[in-house]
């Protein structure tokens, strides 16, 4: 339970952080870099706490909600394959859309 209720901060923070990014245009190469470390932090964190609520939850469960965390996981990697600097945007509007589902799920589960 108290696995989930982080996972639902983390994903919180994430889109936060997601957000600040696709709003805000960093004028400082160093504040930029700044930026890129905190949203490479907020990235590990919930891809590992999102995977390990999904195989928790799938192993102990058997819930198909986990299947879809799962995915929601995987989602960075799967985005960052086909992104370039000209769709940054886009990507990071695409990755928020997919940081929402894990959120209802998790809201869920909690």
């Amino acid at each position: 339970m108290l696995i989930i209720k982080t996972g639902i901060i983390v994903n919180i923070l994430s889109i936060i952080v997601l957000l600040i990014g696709l709003f805000h245009s960093f004028e400082h190469p160093k504040h930029k870099a700044n930026f890129g470390y905190i949203v490479a932090a907020s990235m590990i964190m919930y891809i590992l706490l999102l995977g390990i609520i999904a195989i928790s939850e799938l192993i102990a469960n058997h819930n198909l909600y986990s299947l879809i965390l799962f995915l929601c996981a995987i989602s960075p990697f799967i985005i960052g394959k086909f992104v370039n600097y000209n769709s940054l945007k886009i990507y990071t509007t695409i990755q928020i859309l997919c940081f929402l589902p894990s959120l209802i799920i998790l809201l869920i589960l909690q």
